[in-house]
């Protein structure tokens, strides 16, 4: 996923590590300590553990809709 694609896929499901049962719930903006670089992070819930929430890079989720 892009950060152009967050808008229109948050509140919805998307799919990460080949699973589809988390719904993104937000997006971060960070700066590494080390490299001074600005790097985005997508906070997702897990829709089968109750009020789990992962953060992972936004690189590694799909838009359920989006084709492979």
């Amino acid at each position: 996923m892009t950060i152009h694609e967050v808008k229109k896929s948050l509140g919805h499901r998307v799919s990460y590590n080949g699973s589809d049962c988390y719904e993104l719930t937000g997006c971060i903006i960070r700066k590494s300590s080390k490299t001074g670089q600005f790097f985005y992070q997508a906070e997702i819930a897990d829709k089968t553990c109750g009020n789990t929430l992962v953060y992972c890079r936004l690189e590694e989720l799909r838009c359920e809709n989006e084709t492979h």
